[in-house]
């Protein structure tokens, strides 16, 4: 089974408040990606484990809301240390996983039909990167074999370095979703985000 591992740890520097929490539609950023990620769901891509902050009052609030919708949370106590502490926390908290699909939580206008379409394409050896435009986006799929690899990353480069070290094992994905290059950084991008295009038959 493909882990679906939903990055939600960072600082929004950028945006200037906590952007999990911005309303989008009636409803948090961090839920609105989450849903796109259930909407995906299938014998594929079943589970999804959502990496926040250190655990505080705020995370514990996060992680209820998120228990709400039947989708696990956890804690990552390096969080601040950047992106690659939390992807390599996620890896570590589900190490019987067929592979990774590593996800941003600030991502709503991400379609489920790419999500699949990339946990599909994922073999053991292989590190598979959805692009639209001749661009690299998310999530990025990381097949059994990088494991080891993954629970070494560190810092702000996230998975940066394993694709840089693995390039003869990158299989490029070229699909029909602006959704996969827009994350949310500044507050201005929440209106590019929503409405999502329409959903797909059957979701």
């Amino acid at each position: 089974m493909i882990q679906g591992l939903l990055l939600a740890a960072g600082r929004s520097r950028r945006f200037g408040a906590d952007k999990r929490r911005a309303m989008l539609d009636g409803e948090p950023l961090l839920l609105r990606s989450v849903r796109r990620w259930l909407q995906a769901r299938d014998d594929v891509l079943d589970s999804l484990l959502v990496v926040l902050r250190e655990p505080s009052e705020q995370e514990r609030e996060l992680a209820a809301a998120l228990q709400q919708l039947d989708v696990a949370s956890t804690f990552c106590a390096d969080a601040q240390w950047g992106m690659g502490h939390s992807l390599a926390w996620g890896v570590l908290q589900t190490p019987r996983a067929d592979g990774w699909l590593i996800g941003l939580a600030d991502m709503p206008a991400l379609q489920p039909s790419s999500i699949r379409a990339v946990a599909h394409a994922l073999r053991p050896d292989a590190i598979v990167v959805p692009t639209h435009g001749g661009l690299r986006g998310h999530p990025v799929g990381f097949g059994r074999d990088f494991g080891d690899q993954l629970l070494a990353v560190r810092g702000d480069g996230g998975a940066r370095s394993v694709l840089q070290a693995h390039r003869s094992a990158l299989h490029w994905l070229e699909l029909e979703d602006p959704g996969l290059l827009l994350d949310v950084d500044e507050p201005s991008q929440l209106d590019q985000a929503w409405p999502p295009r329409a959903q797909e038959p059957g979701h």
